[in-house]
């Protein structure tokens, strides 16, 4: 949870930082009284990444080991995040580390940092904060602070109730994950799953690889965010690939959205699927 006066770190391990974005989403987060610092590192350039692997997990670790800064808020997601992973393996979270936010390609780096005792953000980027209305940006701030529960809701798909750790997001970054020693145990997990800007038979190759991998076997409930594609278009792919009695529902306002919200990856939740309606629900603690 934020709080106001919170000292917050920008940083970037995937993709290259477009600086008007990176500033307007700047002055979101000041505006919310927040105190925000990042170094002209954000602005590498490494072909289409935000510098090299090596530069971008020596931030990134820098950040983690100094605990200077209550926050770190990745700039932007993009592509390159799962290269950093290595460079991260041997960190564990400690009583006074960083929360992390971020999205999107991050899924790789959030999750397995979740997966370490990390309080951890399936929250937009700094860049994507930028481009989001109004209206969206007050929710998630009072969302982030604590002054609303952090409870979504969706729309039902396979009716149930469950309790788990909330773990994923992008499906392709997720996808790419499986045969890696960097994807979380999703015994027993809620699993999240959200993408933009893939082809519909790409979805299908993803959701494949996740059953072809005992991933919908291993969950106990599934919630989707927005897959760039109307319901009507993948619904029939995940019927044909779930196993039955687990609760599935969709429409979350979690994703490349512009109602986009946020949830805590890694700490439990529970997830009620009625025949009218679905809710998503955990505390700040």
């Amino acid at each position: 949870m934020i709080r106001p006066g919170d000292r917050v770190a920008l940083f970037a391990p995937a993709g290259a930082v477009p600086r008007r974005l990176l500033l307007e989403g700047l002055k979101v987060l000041e505006g919310w009284g927040l105190e925000v610092r990042f170094s002209e590192r954000l602005f590498e350039r490494h072909r289409y990444l935000a510098g090299s692997d090596d530069s971008r997990a020596e931030e990134l670790k820098n950040y983690l080991r100094e605990k200077k800064h209550h926050i770190l808020w990745a700039a932007r997601g993009g592509f390159g995040s799962a290269r950093l992973l290595p460079a991260l393996k041997d960190l564990r979270a400690e009583k006074d580390s960083p929360a992390l936010f971020g999205f999107s390609d991050l899924t790789a780096i959030l999750n397995f940092l979740a997966s370490r005792g990390f309080e951890v953000w399936h929250a937009p980027t700094v860049c994507f904060l930028a481009e989001l209305p109004e209206e969206t940006r007050e929710t998630l701030r009072r969302l982030l602070f604590g002054e609303i529960p952090l409870v979504l809701s969706g729309t039902p798909l396979f009716p149930g109730e469950t309790e788990g750790p909330l773990y994923g997001g992008n499906l392709a970054t997720l996808s790419a994950l499986l045969g890696t020693p960097y994807l979380p145990d999703l015994k027993g997990a809620i699993l999240l799953l959200e993408d933009t800007g893939e082809a519909l038979y790409r979805l299908d190759r993803y959701l494949s690889h996740l059953a072809l991998a005992g991933i919908f076997e291993r969950i106990n409930g599934l919630i989707l965010g927005d897959l760039g594609h109307p319901p009507e278009s993948w619904r029939p792919i995940l019927e044909e690939l779930l196993p039955p009695g687990i609760p599935v529902a969709y429409g979350f306002p979690l994703g490349h959205i512009s109602r986009t919200l946020a949830f805590l990856l890694g700490r439990r939740a529970r997830l009620k699927v009625t025949r009218k309606e679905a809710r998503l629900s955990q505390t700040h603690d």
